[in-house]
């Protein structure tokens, strides 16, 4: 039995395409089974018309706001469980969630090993049968997982995402919100590599898909490039003269962009808010807003304490405009 076989499929309700592409990806390959949509009718719509066992709901969403839809869904369906995810954490709204009988409130951007224990908990362990005669063949394939990376065959832990196993024979995939310290998060999306399964083929994130035995991933494909050139040209318009934006750029034949937008020097690949998240766990920077008006900020209440003292995410800025951000949110506050 394959996990996730026996459970009920997960409803995946998120208006940021990145995020929902992300969430989807990754219980696909965790072995769920799973549906997504971007608005709160939508997903009561959805839930009328099939069975759900869990859904995992950003807080804020056109019209219907996330707890509103839980509301609404579990008047229905009153053993139905949804974990509230947000870029807008507050006391009054995490009591809130709890009262609607989520089973828990994360903020964003989510602690991917969190959320898994979270899941695993709402829809029970499932129960996985070995037959003695496939031990030892089980046992080899848990030891390793053989794929072929632009060519080249690769063995690989299970586990490990396509980013990972690239690395480890050398294939150089760009990314630019990466960190080995940090869960993925599929955020730039320069990541993009195509793969192969039987006939078909699709474009993943290679920072969260993992490997899979006898998968073939190519890297450089002439749609690939294709994304990876738009996704640049994009983040050269936000980000003018950053280097390693150029240098990806010369890398692909790229030395202007077409895209006029007003600059902020932030490719919004969320790494310092995951940093502050995960590895400092005060949650003093995060994203706020939506669509072309998404940022990242300072929470004031947090960040004029704890960030005055720590600094650690400015280092691992692609940008390298953390420090200019913290001190305009600091101005208002002068004494």
């Amino acid at each position: 039995m394959k996990r996730g076989e026996g459970v009920k499929p997960i409803l995946v309700i998120e208006d940021e395409a990145i995020m929902r592409e992300s969430l989807r990806d990754w219980l696909t390959e965790s072995g769920y089974q799973v549906a997504t949509v971007e608005n709160g009718e939508e997903a009561l719509k959805t839930i009328i018309e099939r069975d759900f066992g869990l859904l995992i709901l950003d807080l804020r969403l056109p019209g219907k706001d996330g707890l509103s839809v839980l509301r609404e869904a579990r008047a229905n369906r009153p053993e139905l469980r949804g974990i509230i995810i947000t870029a807008y954490p507050s006391l009054e709204t995490a009591v809130e969630a709890m009262k609607e009988g989520a089973v828990d409130y994360l903020a964003k951007p989510v602690d991917l090993n969190q959320l898994e224990k979270l899941i695993e908990e709402a829809l029970g362990p499932v129960q996985v049968e070995i037959r003695p005669p496939e031990v030892e063949k089980a046992k080899k394939v848990a030891e390793e997982v053989s794929l072929v990376i632009d060519d080249k065959k690769v063995s690989a832990r299970p586990g490990m995402t396509i980013l990972e196993a690239a690395q480890s024979v050398g294939i150089d995939i760009p990314t630019l919100c990466y960190h080995k310290k940090l869960s993925p998060f599929g955020a730039c999306r320069l990541c993009t590599v195509e793969i192969v399964k039987g006939k078909r083929s699709r474009f993943v994130a290679s920072c969260v898909y993992q490997v899979e035995e006898g998968l073939i991933v190519k890297t450089e494909s002439p749609p690939v490039i294709k994304i990876r050139k738009m996704l640049l040209e994009l983040m050269w318009a936000r980000a003018p003269g950053v280097q390693e934006i150029r240098d990806y750029g010369m890398r692909y034949g790229i030395s202007r962009t077409k895209f006029e937008t007003r600059p902020t020097w932030c490719i919004l690949c969320g790494l310092c808010a995951r940093y502050c998240a995960e590895v400092k766990k005060k949650n003093a920077i995060g994203f706020i807003g939506r669509g072309t008006e998404r940022e990242i900020m300072f929470f004031p209440e947090t960040s004029l304490e704890e960030c005055r003292q720590c600094g650690e995410c400015y280092s691992i800025c692609p940008t390298g405009v953390l420090p200019s951000n913290f001190g305009l949110a600091r101005v208002p506050h002068f004494d």
